[in-house]
């Protein structure tokens, strides 16, 4: 089972839909958003709870006392269901699952090479380098970026693995990765959902489904809990 969901929090900007979905969340979700200095990142961080909230109300997930294991990854404490969240410019992205799940989003932007030259393994960098124009480094780049970093997630090591200890193969009969943190099967999903952004999804042992994420709007999101 893997489901995703995305949104966008530019409607967070309405201070009372905000507020009443605030109010819901957990009391570590709260402290994540008080963290925050920006309103932006205060709404990204209530995006990407709430998404969660909703995410596993529809799994009939009703405890959602979050622990961390190791490397500091969060789980759930009571439940079974795995889950990852990322979020950029204004979009949230989260993904629910039976096994373990890592996704991420970009925003595309331009890049800068030395960046890519410094943390990405050769043969991905000699890919993005050979692009033929900065859209198409940009898209390539945030390609990689994405994949990379949804592998990083579900093998549960995030940014202790290095960006260029691994490397992602985007072959015609579909994306692998060269890696030899174990000897797990490693799958990966991506998604168009929104331009100007990357969406991808990696699971352990089992490919994922080709169900596209499903995009709600937190307006929508909130008449839900209240029947809840």
């Amino acid at each position: 089972m893997l489901k995703t969901y995305i949104a966008c929090t530019d409607e967070l900007e309405n201070s009372m839909l905000f507020s009443s979905l605030y109010a819901r969340m957990t009391q570590y979700r709260k402290d994540k958003i008080n963290r925050m200095v920006f309103p932006k990142d205060k709404r990204l961080s209530l995006g990407a709870g709430v998404l969660l909230h909703y995410a596993l109300t529809l799994e009939g997930v009703s405890d959602r006392e979050i622990i961390y294991v190791q490397n500091q990854k969060p789980c759930l404490k009571n439940s079974h269901i795995q889950f990852n969240l990322s979020h950029s410019g204004n979009m949230v992205f989260c993904a629910v699952s039976d096994k373990d799940v890592g996704c991420d989003v970009e925003q595309i932007t331009d890049i800068d090479m030395q960046i890519a030259a410094r943390f990405f393994f050769h043969e991905e960098y000699e890919a993005i380098s050979a692009c033929h124009d900065s859209s198409s480094r940009n898209d390539l780049f945030f390609r990689y970026w994405t994949l990379k970093e949804s592998f990083m997630k579900v093998t549960g090591l995030g940014f202790k693995l290095e960006l260029d200890d691994f490397c992602i193969d985007l072959r015609n009969d579909g994306i692998h990765v060269k890696q030899s943190v174990d000897d797990r099967n490693y799958y990966f999903k991506e998604y168009t959902a929104d331009e100007g952004y990357k969406f991808s999804v990696c699971t352990a042992d089992n490919p994922p489904d080709e169900s596209a994420p499903v995009r709600v709007s937190f307006a929508k999101i909130a008449s839900v809990l209240r029947k809840v």
